[in-house]
């Protein structure tokens, strides 16, 4: 029987750490079908992707990947949390996904199990601990750090300083959650740290990627062009440089004149209380500066403070602009779907095997979803295109050419 290893990715963009994942997923695994999940066109840290998901979706198949399915709105731009627990969600519901392959800087599966033992059993002094940490003032993920010290050892309690441990632990706790019969495993990151900005030989971050690319001028000339193939399987550079030249890259203040439309249409701050992620005393802070609105990105840093990270506020501003709820999240999280990006023409056997086997929508004519969702899904699905016409409707004025509705789109196959 055909083996199937999961792996939940955004691909913002595809680099040479991203294509060694997936080698030794199946290297570990023994794996037949490598199947990711991947965010659409808004990520976790609350930002549209640099390219549109098709584009990435090409990308990932050309990096090993068989079949790529999308990881709705819903989670994609959510906190670790919910995050994971979306994404977990897609491959348990697939039916068919015997292993859950993630990047951590640790590779112990036992130090993390420990941590997730606090924090999926909510034990009752750990979670006084945490509110107490709180109440001092320290962001959540410092505020959790402090609180787990109490319980591990500095050593056990360090996994949390770094972000694909933090990710794995949710992924881990997702599936506890669900009770799943899906293996995890572990690839050790390699390389540039997740927050890395050099572009050097062989591993990059993403992070490091886009800033690197943010401010190129020239597509034919820059350096950084040229550094980019250092870093990237070959095929996939040129790809992203074929976009680059098109003016297909996408930024957070792209969104800076709808983000501010959207804040201004709030009649008070109460009312912004209902998005996801905005709390009474950011939805404070926003009413109080708006007058200052220059950009997308200049908002965000004119709204942190030392409780509130940058991430964190950016996740909320886009929960705002794409007017998504944590009640909907949650309805998201009870009643998940998904839909074909992309595949591989000769992986048609792990498409059989998941529709034998699926227990939740997954759709591959998108306009047939009328016919294919429940009704709570459906709501839930149409603001999913409304955030990828959003997002096409951006691109296409970059380049200055009409919209191409999602609805028309079709799964990339690559043959």
């Amino acid at each position: 029987m055909a083996l199937v290893t999961g792996i939940i990715a955004e691909y913002n963009p595809f680099h040479n750490g991203h294509a060694y994942q997936i080698q030794k997923a199946r290297e570990l695994t023994g794996c037949d079908f490598v199947v990711v999940v991947m965010s659409g066109d808004f990520v976790q840290r609350g930002a549209p992707a640099l390219f549109d998901k098709y584009t990435r979706t090409k990308m990932a198949l050309l990096g090993g990947a068989d079949l790529v399915l999308e990881l709705p709105v819903w989670a994609s731009n959510a906190s670790a949390e919910f995050f994971a627990a979306g994404a977990v969600s897609v491959l348990e519901g697939i039916g068919c996904t015997d292993f859950l392959c993630f990047g951590a800087e640790d590779e112990k599966l036992s130090k993390m199990q420990k941590a997730v033992k606090l924090l999926a059993d909510e034990n009752t002094e750990f979670q006084k601990q945490l509110r107490d940490a709180l109440k001092t003032g320290l962001s959540f993920p410092a505020a959790r750090k402090q609180a787990l010290s109490g319980f591990l050892t500095e050593e056990e309690s360090s996994i949390l300083d770094k972000p694909n441990n933090i990710l794995g632990i949710e992924y881990l706790k997702a599936l506890k959650a669900k009770n799943s019969s899906i293996e995890p495993v572990i690839v050790k990151r390699e390389g540039q740290g997740y927050h890395g900005q050099e572009l050097s030989h062989g591993f990059a971050s993403a992070s490091g990627i886009r800033s690197a690319l943010k401010d190129v001028g020239d597509w034919e000339q820059d350096e950084k062009i040229s550094q980019l193939f250092h870093v990237m399987p070959k095929e996939i550079t040129r790809i992203f440089i074929e976009a680059g030249k098109q003016n297909q890259m996408v930024w957070e203040d792209d969104f800076s004149l709808l983000l501010q439309y959207n804040l201004l249409k709030q009649k008070n701050r109460l009312q912004l209380t209902a998005y996801s992620d905005v709390s009474k005393d950011l939805a404070m802070r926003i009413s109080k500066n708006l007058n200052q609105f220059e950009s997308y990105s200049s908002f965000v840093q004119k709204l942190k403070t030392k409780e509130l990270t940058y991430t964190r506020i950016s996740r909320a501003l886009l929960h705002i602009l794409l007017e998504i709820t944590q009640e909907e999240t949650r309805m998201f999280l009870h009643n998940p779907y998904t839909r074909i990006l992309g595949f591989r023409q000769d992986s048609k056997e792990v498409l059989g095997k998941m529709k034998k086997a699926k227990e939740i929508p997954v759709l591959t004519k998108i306009s047939n979803y009328q016919k294919e969702l429940a009704n709570i899904q459906k709501g839930l699905f149409e603001k999913d295109i409304f955030a990828s016409d959003l997002y096409e409707a951006v691109t296409g004025r970059k380049q200055k050419r009409g919209l191409t509705n999602e609805l028309q789109h079709s799964p990339i196959i690559l043959r």
